[in-house]
């Protein structure tokens, strides 16, 4: 039995053996190709490194992902045409080192500001005066987001298919004005059942540590944008790539909408929904 056993084991070592020299000998060959030689080069070259996110305190402004070349598969995609090609490099996303993928402990202040892209946010604790937004979204090309009070939301899902047929996200901004621990799953899943998408957004403009461990803890990103309610002159000043502009619905002058609108697409800024905004 020990003879079998060892004859076993001693084969099994002169098979894994021969696959790492087998293995090497393949990776010396393949680093040696000309063609492997030019894909290395071009990668020195040609790799865009990923910028690391600005952090004070507890708050992020996102970083910006990498792209690098992958040698393994571009090389793969050239060798049947036995030459360098430089429209068949794949390349890889890369991330920062510090990403929030899965780092749900920050106040995210700003999105990715790598393009002029910024988000709006309407605050609904009530549908007064909804309908008239969704009418004067639906004439524009922009992408809304709204923040909807769970309770609000269960009385008028109607509503939200509309905001979803104009292209508008929605997330979650508490039940009876507050967030709590069980109530975050249930607006959620009824979000997610409207959306078919995920409502990993919390909304928490004062910065309440609580409520930013509730979300956390349900794998949810906390935002807390800075430019809350502005008129037009502060809108003009604070614009900025990655920027979250907040109005309250019940109180916003939608008298102001298109004006608001043109301000920014004026500005070379495009209006995007949250899930654009914040990614690396």
């Amino acid at each position: 039995m020990l003879k079998s056993l060892s004859k076993l084991a001693s084969l099994f070592l002169l098979l894994l053996l021969s696959f790492i020299y087998t293995d090497k000998v393949f990776s010396s060959a393949r680093e040696n190709d000309p063609i492997m030689k030019d894909v290395i080069e071009y990668k020195k070259n040609h790799d865009i490194k990923p910028v690391e996110p600005k952090i004070h305190d507890d708050e992020i402004i996102l970083g910006i992902s990498g792209l690098v070349v992958n040698e393994k598969e571009s090389y793969s995609n050239m060798k049947g045409d036995d030459k360098f090609d430089k429209t068949k490099i794949v390349y890889d996303n890369k991330l920062p080192k510090t990403t929030i993928t899965k780092n749900f402990n920050y106040y995210i202040t700003k999105g990715n500001k790598s393009a002029e892209k910024v988000a709006i946010i309407f605050k609904v604790s009530s549908m007064q005066n909804i309908d008239s937004l969704l009418s004067m979204i639906s004439k524009t090309n922009v992408k809304v987001n709204f923040f909807i009070d769970g309770a609000i939301l269960e009385k008028n899902v109607e509503t939200a298919f509309s905001m979803v047929n104009l292209d508008c996200e929605i997330y979650n901004l508490g039940y009876d004005s507050k967030y709590t621990k069980n109530m975050i799953s249930v607006t959620n899943n009824l979000i997610e059942s409207i959306t078919l998408k995920d409502a990993n957004f919390c909304l928490n403009e004062n910065k309440d540590d609580s409520v930013k461990k509730m979300c956390a803890k349900k794998k949810m990103y906390t935002i807390s944008p800075s430019v809350i309610n502005p008129n037009i002159t502060e809108l003009k000043k604070e614009l900025d790539k990655g920027q979250m502009i907040v109005y309250d619905a019940d109180d916003y002058d939608y008298s102001y909408f298109n004006l608001m609108i043109n301000t920014i697409t004026s500005r070379g800024y495009e209006i995007v929904g949250l899930s654009d905004l914040i990614k690396e």
